[in-house]
């Protein structure tokens, strides 16, 4: 079995049957796949990176990634307490403005664990105010990120529970920029983009070829007007990125690939078998194995990516639209998620039967509808 899952051929195989499996008889979705196992690789793309102008999915296609950003800013984050510039217990108004952390406020309790572990009881959605476009763009926190934080009053308390959180994100990123002095731009290019070669992973797509940039699209087949803010990147790129997480690639600085293996440490189990570290969902599978993974979602758009330390086997679906619910009524089932085809591909992949997991539930609140409108 070991040498038959290094097979590059098996691999894409692997990828053709489990795209299909997701996407049944939709052809316009595009999708950008990686697979790694042990060091062989395949990659496969289909459908449409734009509808209008029929252009297809190439292999240097950029896909917004969504949430996947969060093991971005978790892993510089893990970066600087492995530097010994903060603790995973530190309270984080130490790096934020000094209006923030005043005697008394609640969010002096708040810590990075927490932040990566989603238990810091803030809510799920973000601030108004784009405050994640000012932490990539190198400028101060926004007047409204300020108010929350120093309004921060919680109606759970904070380490005691597990509740997603998209403003934890933006939190931790300022956080890690007032811990490390250096604007997040930079630290990633240092800690990750540069050590990885991740060269076509970007905020700003302007002055990218046209014909390399995916269109997001609402379930409905509605085009997404606007794109969101943060990261694009390919299949190739974030494949680089999981490998990264699961051996120290010869570019890679040690202190990315120990900021990486403190990342995906779980630290709060959310449900037996189920558990998070700083922003990685660990999932037990049996047979000793786990899945590490993280889904996204934004602008029509849907990401997963997923590895799996013991067999050094990694995964990365990106897609640029949701599988229509009506469609799905119809034929009388209901759409397989991208986690979950993802997970299946993983599994098949090392030789492990996921038939145990049927009732498998990931709590990763990455992946959420787009609006209709």
């Amino acid at each position: 079995m070991a040498n038959e899952a290094k097979d590059p051929t098996r691999l894409k195989q692997l990828l053709e049957q489990g795209i299909r499996s997701y996407l049944g008889t939709d052809k316009q979705i595009g999708v950008s796949a990686a697979l790694s196992v042990g060091g062989a690789r395949a990659f496969m793309t289909s459908g449409l990176a734009d509808r209008e102008t029929k252009n297809p999915v190439r292999d240097d296609t950029l896909f917004i990634i969504g949430s996947v950003q969060k093991t971005f800013t978790n892993t510089l984050a893990a970066a600087r307490i492995v530097e010994g510039k903060m603790t995973l217990e530190d309270q984080v108004t130490r790096f934020l403005p000094g209006e923030v952390g005043k005697e008394g406020s609640v969010i002096r309790q708040v810590t990075p664990a927490n932040l990566g572990t989603m238990t810091a009881a803030m809510p799920g959605a973000n601030v108004p105010g784009q405050p994640a476009h000012a932490l990539y763009m190198g400028q101060p926190p926004t007047p409204q990120l300020l108010d929350f934080w120093k309004t921060f009053n919680p109606e759970r308390h904070i380490g005691t529970s597990y509740l997603y959180s998209n403003v934890s994100e933006v939190t931790q990123g300022f956080t890690t920029v007032g811990a490390a002095g250096i604007k997040y731009m930079d630290l990633f290019e240092q800690d990750v983009r540069g050590p990885l070669g991740m060269r076509s992973t970007v905020v700003d797509v302007n002055g990218i070829s046209p014909e390399r940039i995916a269109q997001g699209y609402t379930a409905a087949g509605k085009k997404v007007a606007f794109r969101g803010v943060g990261f694009n990147s390919t299949a190739s790129d974030m494949l680089s990125f999981l490998e990264g997480n699961l051996f120290r690639v010869q570019s890679m600085p040690l202190l990315t690939y120990r900021a990486m293996s403190l990342a995906h440490q779980p630290r709060f189990q959310i449900a037996p078998g189920l558990s998070i570290g700083m922003a990685w969902y660990t999932h037990e599978v049996g047979q000793g194995a786990s899945v590490v993974s993280k889904a996204g979602g934004n602008a029509g758009f849907l990401a997963w990516i997923g590895f799996m330390p013991r067999f050094q086997a990694a995964l990365v679906l990106l897609t640029n639209g949701h599988l229509s619910t009506s469609k799905a009524a119809d034929a009388g089932s209901a759409p397989k998620t991208l986690p979950a085809t993802g997970r299946d591909i993983l599994l098949e992949a090392v030789g492990i039967d996921s038939a145990s997991l049927a009732t498998f539930e990931d709590p990763d609140g990455g992946i959420q509808p787009d609006s209709e409108a």
